[in-house]
């Protein structure tokens, strides 16, 4: 009798929790979006506006005349170019050290898992004196290369998820004569939908917010992404209107979110899938 009184309440308690932490994280993003079209006096002013009294949508191309068109460009390449490469390297390595039996596979597995325990700050002078000794520095190949490289996690995330696929299903194939390379784009990777949806909206996300590595690798503007020129607005804040520098946030978040919500089902399945493995 009282676990039946008791259930509605603890469910109204449940809902009233999940909407007041989100609506706490929405904030932000909503603070953001309405000072991006206010006048620079409205972002200042005391006590705030929690609305524009008046919609300043030339904000938008003032931001964009802040933000380089060629940080948009090498972000979208840079984001392209990681996210393609590993997704691919990663899927195959671990498939075939899921299921295809070689020399070396168990030394190269244990390889793989134990610079998953190495900070990347710990490898991030090595890189840049090897970067630079190639004569990398400035270009998409010193920018996207060591991140490529990164594929430990996704490696072994893929070989676990492999690891999982019967292995008749495989067997058949090889009684009807496919190869390896036909088995793997035949059978197996539309099976992979689930994971590669999760690691690519994860890579994704990564590559287009990251800040260390491009900081370090470039020194022309010509190379910047988008969060090398986001922080040159913050550097120079007093040059640039508040309203204008909001305006270029919320420009270099929207793809990333626009994007996100287009993959949302596929990412959160993806993660189920991986789970439930």
């Amino acid at each position: 009798m009282s676990t039946s009184v008791g259930h509605p309440w603890r469910r109204r308690l449940h809902v009233s929790a999940v909407i007041f932490f989100g609506l706490l994280m929405a904030a932000p993003f909503y603070w953001m979006i309405i000072n991006s079209f206010k006048s620079s006096r409205e972002v200042v002013a005391y006590p705030p506006t929690w609305w524009p009294k008046e919609w300043h949508f030339e904000n938008i191309e003032a931001a964009l005349g802040f933000l380089d068109p060629s940080a948009i460009v090498n972000s979208v390449i840079f984001t392209a170019i990681i996210t393609i490469v590993q997704l691919t390297l990663v899927v195959m390595t671990g498939f075939a050290l899921a299921k295809m039996r070689f020399v070396g596979r168990g030394p190269l597995l244990t390889l793989f898992i134990l610079t998953m325990f190495v900070p990347g700050q710990v490898a991030l002078i090595p890189t840049f004196i090897l970067v630079r000794n190639l004569n990398w520095i400035d270009t998409f190949m010193g920018l996207c290369v060591p991140i490529i490289a990164q594929t430990s996690f996704g490696v072994f995330i893929f070989r676990q998820f492999y690891i999982s696929m019967p292995n008749e299903i495989l067997d058949a194939a090889k009684i009807d004569g496919a190869n390896w390379g036909q088995i793997f784009l035949n059978i197996v990777l539309p099976l992979s939908g689930p994971p590669i949806a999760a690691y690519t909206a994860v890579t994704v996300l990564t590559a287009w917010n990251m800040y260390a590595w491009p900081l370090i690798s470039t020194t022309e503007k010509d190379m910047r992404t988008l969060p090398l020129a986001l922080a040159g607005l913050g550097q120079s804040f007093s040059q640039t209107p508040p309203n204008v520098a909001m305006m270029a946030v919320l420009l270099s978040t929207l793809p990333i979110i626009i994007f996100f919500i287009f993959c949302q089902r596929y990412f959160i399945n993806g993660l189920g899938g991986a789970i439930k493995e």
